[in-house]
């Protein structure tokens, strides 16, 4: 073996804490104490956001997996028409399968659901300490299992009612695998190994190519002797799973898909997201390629619907047309993908837990309810605060917001009884720019809750005026509040926001409940405001470069394979973080490689200087 291997930290890079080992039982409990914390993170974050994050692109999954809680096995194989309907080939079948699993055992219960979000993913939490555990000391594997415990970029998303949060654990999994073949080198734990990168694959599809990225590194692991035989079994095992599904799209859609579609489609939108003049002639949203594709093959049929007519061929031909422009501009491409791969590295900004409890009554309001108070457009122009905000009494008497400033509009203070439940409608339309609505404790100026960022309707070709209107609710516990302020609060400071604000009515729904968590709230939120990119990405970066400098090939090879194949591939589609969670629980372990290395470096650098002190420091 070659220099510093996973089994021998010769020339230790942490002192005499990297050759650090803990008894089975020291292991297990905090192996259950990170599982624990996990596990209440995610549950306070569930509690915070009662409709999942990104609830409108649940449906599609849920109407597949419904298909086969019917019985119609069938069906939810093929689809309605195949092989011109695409729809259930637009996502591998995992999480389908997985929700017909809990609705046909527990009915329509997505609180089941979101509870295996949350095991699954602290379950992948444990696995990032076995990881760090098995590469460096015990301080660097708590460090790294509370880091990814406590993120609000996992746990946030983690609570999604989506498949991209369950295909993390399996990859962290054939890592942690790897490792032990490493060690004690078996052919079956690296066939195990690519099983898991294939079932990663069954709920995203975007790490299909991630087996070869893995032999490209097995060379650093194994002996010559072994490397074509644990290459072929880690291919085995991820064939053994995706095989099956690239069968079943052949025979009932006559085509080569290997899981599914979709790079097409996310290949013309990140062209035509980053075309700023548009000389490309590509969309940049669902609805325009629809509509660009009815225009290109004059087929009125196939607008507003990306995958339900003749869906393989207009995959095919999106990824002709996105490969034509790549291959006549390659070096504007390749720019691209670098900033998209530069983004991929920083942290989402997502909600933290807040300090607040959540409101546990029912939210629905029965007909006739009288509200505890009530704001008319012209008395919330009158409680305003007078800012930069160009205010407006529309004919349909209707408030009209037109400004630019980061606190768009605040009015109040509106009286609330204190540790109670309560309930705020806004009736909103927006015309332009995005939104966030927050209630704020008016006498210490504390946010209690936010609304999403609320954004016109993009997917129609509609005017501003043809915005529709929607009722915009925000539940809120008041805490020891007696009067709140309501904020429409801008998300970009540069873009301009122009919405219509109707009559806001508010419920008190009851007294407030679980009031007592309000403290370790207030800590974790706290905490959660250190995830930032300026604050961990210098980390990162240090400890790649002190790995390199001490020649850890191994532990680099298999804590940035993930992290690098995303960054190599999935730039040359358009990306959201959700796409991209998985590497970033391998980029936490080398935060905390980073933090306990400087730590370690400056406690040296403090006891050099103090026994340099004592030195000179004259006799007694």
């Amino acid at each position: 073996m070659k220099g510093n291997s996973l089994v021998s930290h010769g020339g230790s890079l942490f002192g005499p804490l990297a050759q650090s080992r803990v008894s089975s039982y020291v292991r297990s409990g905090i192996v259950f104490s990170i599982f624990f914390f996990a596990v209440i993170i995610r549950v306070f974050h569930w509690q915070d956001n009662p409709t999942p994050p990104f609830h409108g692109m649940t449906g599609e999954y849920k109407a597949h997996a419904m298909v086969l809680v019917q019985g119609d096995v069938r069906g939810f194989l093929r689809g309605p028409n195949p092989p011109s309907n695409a729809h259930v080939i637009k996502h591998p079948p995992g999480y389908p399968l997985l929700m017909a699993a809990v609705y046909k055992l527990f009915g329509d219960a997505d609180g089941v659901l979101r509870l295996i979000h949350i095991l699954v993913d602290a379950g992948g939490v444990v696995l990032v300490f076995l990881i760090a555990y098995e590469f460096f000391s015990i301080p660097i594997a708590v460090l790294s299992g509370f880091l990814a415990a406590l993120s609000p970029q996992l746990a946030y998303h983690s609570v999604a009612l989506l498949p991209d949060p369950l295909a993390a654990p399996p990859l962290l999994l054939a890592i942690y695998l790897l490792i032990r073949a490493y060690k004690r080198p078996r052919l079956i734990v690296v066939f195990a190994a690519g099983v898991a990168i294939g079932v990663s694959c069954w709920f995203r599809s975007n790490t299909l190519l991630l087996p070869l990225f893995v032999c490209a590194a097995l060379p650093l692991m194994f002996e010559l002797g072994r490397r074509l035989r644990s290459a072929a079994a880690l291919l085995a095992g991820f064939l053994l799973l995706v095989v099956p599904v690239t069968i079943r799209n052949a025979v009932f859609f006559r085509s080569f898909v290997p899981l599914s579609l979709s790079a097409g489609i996310t290949l013309v939108e990140g062209i035509g997201a980053y075309d700023k003049d548009k000389k490309f002639g590509l969309p940049d949203s669902d609805y325009l390629v629809s509509k660009w594709e009815a225009q290109e093959f004059r087929r009125p049929d196939y607008l507003g619907d990306r995958f339900g007519v003749d869906g393989v061929m207009r995959e095919r031909y999106r990824i002709s047309r996105g490969l034509a422009v790549i291959k006549s501009h390659p070096l504007w491409f390749a720019g691209v993908m670098v900033q998209r791969a530069a983004t991929m590295l920083r942290l989402a900004r997502v909600e933290l837990v807040r300090s607040q409890p959540p409101v546990r009554h029912s939210l629905s309001i029965s007909a006739g309810a009288a509200p505890s108070f009530t704001v008319s457009p012209r008395e919330a122009a009158n409680l305003s605060t007078p800012g930069k905000v160009k205010l407006t009494i529309t004919a349909e008497g209707s408030l009209r917001l037109e400004g630019r400033d980061s606190e768009l509009f605040v009015f109040g203070p509106l009286p609330v009884q204190p540790r109670s439940d309560y309930l705020i409608k806004l009736p909103l339309k927006i015309k332009q720019g995005p939104v966030v609505i927050e209630v704020i404790d008016a006498g210490r100026n504390v946010i209690l809750a936010s609304s999403a960022v609320l954004h016109p309707v993009n997917w129609l070709d509609l005017t501003p005026e043809e915005q529709p209107a929607s009722i915009v609710e925000v539940p809120f516990v008041s805490g020891e509040a007696t009067n709140v302020k309501i904020e429409l609060a801008m998300k970009g400071k540069t873009e301009p926001v122009t919405l219509e604000l109707g009559t806001v009515e508010a419920f008190e729904l009851g007294s407030a409940s679980q009031t007592w968590t309000r403290y370790p709230r207030i800590v974790v939120g706290f905490l959660q405001r250190l995830f930032r990119t300026a604050v961990f990405l210098p980390f990162i970066f240090l400890a790649v470069i002190v790995l390199i400098r001490q020649r850890r090939w191994q532990e680099l090879a298999l804590l940035l394979v993930v992290p690098v194949y995303y960054m190599c591939l999935q730039s040359a589609l358009w990306t959201e973080f959700r796409y991209i969670l998985s590497m970033h629980y391998f980029l936490l372990i080398l935060a905390a490689v980073g933090i306990v290395w400087t730590y370690e470096q400056l406690a040296w650098v403090g006891k050099k200087l103090q026994l340099g002190t004592g030195r000179h420091q004259p006799k007694t």
